[in-house]
Parts: structure tokens; sequence; C-alpha cells
């Protein structure tokens, strides 16, 4: 079983910056096989790699949440044969918006009324083992966003690790 443990995100994202405001974080970190893959190349392998079961709890939080006036975001999983290096910033990659993309990050993010998430996918330099760093910030907007997040608080880390645990990286 890959090693997937709780870390700090890393002082080169560019999440770090919104730490301050932010309602909910993570990070994990596991090691990187192929150590020549590039952070959109991680995205898109992890979330190739979505479990049916996340899939099903997406399609259940998009019925749910339009009933009180939220968007659906779609799926979680990405099924593309469009290359990494085709992606863009302001391309989607599954439910996400690509904010920016470097050597060693990929930021992307999703905005709604209630709240925004961000998530950072760090390619951190150091080390004797490649690896790779998941991070996700929440900011909360408002009560309705502190409702949401009480349950997907708690399952967020759950389908982090299973999505980084199905990745082939």
């Amino acid at each position: 079983m890959i090693p997937i443990t709780v870390t700090e995100i890393p002082s080169v994202s560019a999440l770090r910056g919104s730490l301050a405001r932010a309602s909910f974080w993570d990070a994990y970190e596991a090691p990187l096989r192929n150590g020549s893959l590039s952070p959109t190349e991680i995205a898109l392998k992890s979330f190739g790699a979505t479990p049916p079961w996340v899939s099903w709890l997406m399609a259940l939080r998009n019925g749910l949440v339009r009933l009180v006036g939220l968007k659906s975001v779609g799926a979680l999983a990405v099924r593309s044969d469009k290359p990494a290096s085709a992606y863009r910033v302001g391309d989607r990659l599954g439910i996400f918006t690509i904010q920016a993309i470097s050597d060693a990050e990929i930021l992307m993010g999703i905005d709604d009324r209630h709240l925004d998430v961000r998530v950072s996918i760090v390619k951190p330099e150091a080390g004797e083992t490649p690896r790779y760093v998941v991070s996700t910030v929440v900011r909360v907007h408002n009560a309705l966003g502190r409702l949401y997040m009480l349950p997907v608080g708690r399952i967020h880390p759950l389908i982090v690790r299973a999505m980084m645990r199905r990745a082939v990286v």
C-alpha cells in the first residue's frame, strides 16, 4: 500500500498565503514513483483514479445542493485524452478551474456563494525520494458553507487519500 502522510502545505505553494483566512485546510504527501511527472500529469492521474464510491457521493452532493440553491459542479473524475501539456489557466480539470500552472505546482479552484475551494498539487524539489503533496484550502462565506463543511470536512480526507492511493504516479 502506498504510504500517504498528513503534512503541512508546502512553503512553495500558492496556497500558503491564504491560510490566515482559511476555514479548513489539509495536506497529504505521497511518494512519486515517476519523478518526471509534472504537477498537471499528477492531477490528471489522480482525478482519473477517482473511486466509484466518490463519484456516487459527488452525484448525491450535486442532487442535494440544488435543493438549497447551490450549483451542481459535475463529476470529480477526469476522463480525457487531452495531454497534460495542453492544459492552460482557465481550463477545467474535473470540477475545478485551473488558476495557475508551473513546473512545481498546479493550482485549481471552484467558487460558490457558500464557500471557495482551492486545491494544489506540488512536486517539491528537495529530498532523496520524489514525492508530491495535495493540499486543499476552503474559505467559508456563510452559515450554509459552515453547515456544508460539517460532513464534507470529515469525508474529504478519505476522498483525497483514496484518490492518491489509486493514482499510478
